[in-house]
């Protein structure tokens, strides 16, 4: 995704657990990123995983939502 210095919006963020930025620097330091795409790739993907969690619940409702069809006594 690329975009032109007037598409793109700044936001400053603030540490406040002891130890994120250096833990996050490693990690992306390791998948080869910058701190900034290593951020913007986990808050994507943590969209990502909100949706695939829904998904899992609905499967999930629909299993429990199903009557009882074994024969056996519950």
């Amino acid at each position: 995704m690329s975009s032109t210095k007037e598409d793109r919006e700044k936001f400053v963020i603030r540490f406040t657990e002891k130890g994120l930025r250096e833990q996050i620097a490693d990690v992306a330091r390791n998948s080869n990123r910058s701190m900034n795409a290593e951020i913007m790739h986990r808050l994507f993907r943590s969209f990502e995983l909100e949706v695939e969690l829904q998904r899992a619940y609905a499967v999930i409702d629909c299993f429990v939502a199903q009557p009882d069809t074994s024969g056996g006594a519950s």
